[in-house]
This record gives structure tokens, C-alpha cells and sequence, in this order.
């Protein structure tokens, strides 16, 4: 009798375990993209995806390989990790802020048990990401009847380069601050996340200008990756980078 109420209980106790709901994992885990502690392979990994997958779907990002490359550049040389690769063992939420006329500057928010800290790192430059090619241009000669004169001018795409800016993709770190926090102030940043509702968010959001700024957050949680990446944005949005740059006590445009 007693054999058969241990069974009984055991059997109970398999049952119960087994309907334990498992927190899902959807992180690709690509072995070609970074390491598990997010060193990308090479200088030439990307650190945003084209897909990510929420629940049962696939969700295309929409960033082209323009945008790949220049933040994936200025990323690299900032000595950060790649996020939507694996889950690193710890919360993160990171903010690249890329201006027209300042520095890069990178913002990750950390959360570590009970413990939050803030690091913010600037770079002396934009890495150069692609070769451009600078072209003389000679004015057209124009005739008194009013008709151009190709006799001794040649085709602008025929004239020699003047000068070549080298796709280097290199800068150097001039700032790198940590900044202890507390877990108030991690629930104060995620009401702005969740009041943006930056989850449910386009990841890249159709507009851009030539004298503002990209806007990039990342949200890196054990279960679940996203990122949103606006130009120069005047909504709740910006309320989230303006927070973390408000705490790292970085004095500099914001814009």
C-alpha cells in the first residue's frame, strides 16, 4: 500500500514538472555571426538582423546595407557586443546616437540581478564604412548661339579623380564612463520603453533628413530582441535616448 502511494505521488510530481511552462529562447544563435558572449566574428558582422523571430513569426526589419554598415562600423569600433545573436546572460538596452555634426556615441544600460549600471562610450569619428570617390567637375563652355562647346572640355565622367576617401572603417574610443544606478531608475527607463511602445514598433521607421541624427535602441531581454531606429524623432521615442542621455551626464546637442 505504501509502495503504491509513493508511486501515486511520484507520478503526481513528473506531471506537474513536465507542464511547467519554459520561458522561450529566440535568439538564432548563429555561430558565423558572433561568438555566445557577442564578439563578432569580424570587423565585417553586422549588428542589427534582418529578420527576428517573436513568438510563432518572422518579422523583416526592412534596414538596407547602407544603414548595416554604418552602424555596424561605428558598433564595432565602440568594442561592443552583437545583441540579436544570443541572449548574454544579462538585460541590456542599448541606444546608438548618430548626429549630422558630432560624434558617435553609444549608450548600454545593464541590468544585472539587482544591480544597473550605464556605460557611455563616444568615438573621435565616424569610421569611413564605404570608398567614395571625389570627381573635378569642369564647367561646360558655353558658345555665344547659346549651344555648349564639348570640343575642349571633356565628360565629367571622363575626368580624373581628385581625391579618394578609403573605406578604413577605423576610430578610436575617446570616451568610455560607467555609471551605477539603481533598479528604480531601470523601471523608470522601461515605462518609457513600454509607453513608446517600442516593442510593437516598425523596426525601422521611413524617414530621414540630411542636418539631424539616427536614433537606434535595442532591447535585449532574456526571452526577446528588438530594436527601433528613427531619424532625428520628436516623439515618445525620443523620450527613451534622452533619458539615458540625461544619466550619463553627457553635456553635448541634442538633436
Amino acid at each position: 500500500m505504501t509502495k503504491n502511494i509513493i508511486t501515486f505521488f511520484l507520478g503526481l510530481l513528473f506531471v506537474s514538472c513536465s507542464e511547467t511552462p519554459i520561458d522561450k529562447d529566440y535568439y538564432p544563435k548563429d555561430t558565423t555571426v558572433s561568438g555566445t558572449n557577442g564578439t563578432p566574428k569580424d570587423s565585417l558582422s553586422f549588428y542589427y538582423p534582418t529578420t527576428i523571430q517573436k513568438d510563432t513569426q518572422i518579422f523583416k526589419t526592412d534596414i538596407d546595407t547602407f544603414m548595416l554598415n554604418w552602424f555596424s562600423s561605428t558598433l564595432y569600433f565602440a568594442q561592443e557586443p552583437i545583441l540579436y545573436n544570443y541572449y548574454l546572460g544579462h538585460d541590456i538596452y542599448r541606444f546608438l546616437w548618430l548626429r549630422s555634426f558630432h560624434r558617435p556615441v553609444v549608450f548600454s544600460l545593464h541590468k544585472y540581478g539587482d544591480k544597473v549600471w550605464l556605460t557611455t562610450k563616444e568615438l573621435d569619428r565616424q569610421p569611413n564604412f564605404m570608398k567614395i570617390t571625389y570627381v573635378k567637375f569642369i564647367l561646360p563652355i558655353i558658345l555665344p548661339n547659346g549651344e555648349i562647346d564639348t570640343t575642349e572640355s571633356k565628360r565629367n565622367d571622363e575626368l580624373p579623380v581628385d581625391s579618394v576617401s578609403k573605406a578604413d572603417r577605423k576610430a578610436t574610443i575617446v570616451l568610455n564612463e560607467t555609471k551605477q544606478l539603481s533598479e528604480t531608475e531601470w523601471k523608470e527607463f522601461e515605462k518609457i520603453i513600454t509607453d513608446c511602445s517600442f516593442w510593437i514598433s516598425k523596426p525601422c521607421v521611413e524617414s530621414f533628413g540630411l542636418d539631424g541624427s539616427r536614433w537606434i535602441i535595442e532591447g535585449h531581454l532574456k526571452s526577446k530582441y528588438w530594436f527601433v531606429n528613427k531619424w532625428s524623432p520628436n516623439d515618445n521615442f525620443r523620450k527613451a535616448g534622452e533619458y539615458l542621455i540625461d544619466k550619463s551626464g553627457l553635456k553635448e546637442e541634442v538633436y
